[in-house]
Formats: C-alpha cells, structure tokens, sequence
C-alpha cells in the first residue's frame, strides 16, 4: 500500500508493472489507468511519520503526530497507524487488514487509550471522519475497484506543468448500495499524472449535505527510487463554502522496513508506543 494515496487507495489484484510498457498512452482505458494507479511499486512494507493537521473554519489549527506501519502479504496489505502527539490522543492506534479479495470486508479495530478498549470498525461505518479529520476510514481503508465503472472526463489536462487522465468513477448498479455504504460518495473524479501514474487531485460527492471534498496531491518525488506523495490536502466544502480541512504531511519513510507481524494484532494497539 503506498502511503497518502488519498481516496483511491484501491484494492485490487495487482498486474504487471510491465504492463504499461506494451501500451502507449494513447491505448489505455479509464480502468486500466486505474489498475496502473494501484500496481506502481510501493515496496513490500514501510515505515512512515506525518504530521497531520486540522483546519476548522476559522482557520484555527491542531497538530498531530503518527507513524503508519504498513506490510504486504501477498496480495493483501495489513497497516497499523498510531498517533503519538499530542498527549489527548497519543496511542490510539487505527489497524487495518485489506483483503484482496473484493468480496470480503477488510477487518479494521480502533484502540481508545481513554477507554483502555479495541472498538471493532464496522463496515457499515467506514464513512465516518478518521479521528475528527477530512478523511474517512474509506479513504485510509481504500475503495474497491470492481465496485465502480470507469470513464474519461478528459484525456488531457495540465495540472502543475504535467499532463494528466481526468477519470471518474460512479458506482456500478449492482454494487450502488454497498459502495455509497461503506464511503458516503455518491462519485469520484481524480486526476492522473500521465508520467508516473500518480494521482495528483481527486474529488468526492458526498451522499448527504451538499458537500463536495477535494484532494490535492503535492511535492511529489521519488525515495529509493518509489514514487511517494509528501503532502496530501483534503478540504471539505458544503454549497460551495469551506468547511475545514485536513493536511497530512510526510516527514521520513523507510520503505522495505522490517516490520514484525506481531505489531498488527490488538495485542500491539493495546501495547501502546515502542
């Protein structure tokens, strides 16, 4: 799972990075832009520290500090995030287990120092806000990529100096009921670097409210030769009107880390800081 990848953290059976070697540009579709989205290389674990910041409408701030443990298992991710500072929210600790498999539920646990207890995340609430932020659970979980069809807005717009697919994704008719569930979008547009396949903007419709979200993607550069995003705004508006907004910025990431499996269990979350 590559760090930061924003509302199109999806879940899939990785292809071939070969892959887009054998087509040009040109040849590609919405969706087998998606899949390339998903299979640039992101290593096989990583170890990773942000600094995530709350903007509320009076352009008030709160800062946070985390570092996200991330592993794969095959085809399968597990991820374990655990916020350090400030003292009010430092241990709790978010794990996540997402399955390749498009027909089963990733298992996600919330850990409450307060409460001293492991909150199970229901699927049916992977909507809500991450810890009083911008992003969902959806949103750090990932979406499904069979759940949604796939078509061009624009086969070419500049975002930044880079030519970019303009890509939206509405939710099939079979899967309709699940995916506005679990994500409390109605749909999705992103924009994708043509020259890395990086998704440098995305935007949400939220179900209720008449609130739009927007990502921004920026400082985007390779470490150990990776394609990593360092800093990911999201900012939700309601008829037009900034809301508040969210900030999740990198400071370090290992990638290929040694990451022991006993650090995604309940025991860990419960364990607290190393």
């Amino acid at each position: 799972m590559n760090p930061i990848r924003s509302v199109f953290l999806i879940t899939l059976n990785c292809i071939s990075v070969g892959f887009a070697s054998s087509l040009s540009a040109a040849e590609l579709s919405a969706l087998e832009v998606m899949q390339m989205v998903e299979s640039r290389d992101d290593g096989e674990s990583f170890v990773a520290d942000y600094t995530m910041v709350l903007i509320d409408r009076r352009d008030r701030q709160r800062t946070r500090s985390l570092r996200i443990y991330s592993k794969d298992y095959g085809a399968d991710t597990r991820s374990l995030s655990r916020f350090e500072s400030p003292a009010d929210i430092r241990g709790t600790a978010y794990l996540n287990n997402d399955w390749d498999d498009p027909q089963k539920d990733d298992d996600s646990w919330l850990y409450l120092p307060a409460l001293q207890r492991v909150k199970r995340i229901a699927s049916s609430d992977t909507s809500d806000s991450f810890l009083g932020s911008d992003f969902t659970y959806a949103d750090i979980n990932g979406l499904e990529l069979d759940w949604y069809d796939y078509r061009f807005v624009n086969e070419s717009e500049e975002v930044d100096g880079h030519d970019t697919w303009v890509i939206e994704a509405t939710p099939k008719a079979s899967m309709k009921e699940q995916a506005e569930a679990a994500t409390g979008y109605s749909r999705l547009q992103t924009w994708i670097r043509k020259d890395n396949f990086v998704q440098v903007r995305a935007q949400a419709w939220e179900l209720r409210a008449n609130r739009i979200k927007y990502f921004n993607s920026s400082d985007i550069k390779q470490v150990n030769g990776i394609w990593t995003t360092h800093r990911l705004q999201a900012v939700t508006t309601r008829n037009g009107r900034q809301e508040h907004a969210s900030v999740l910025q990198l400071n370090d990431i290992d990638y290929n880390a040694e990451v022991a499996d006993e650090m995604f269990t309940t025991e860990s979350m419960q364990r607290g800081l190393d």
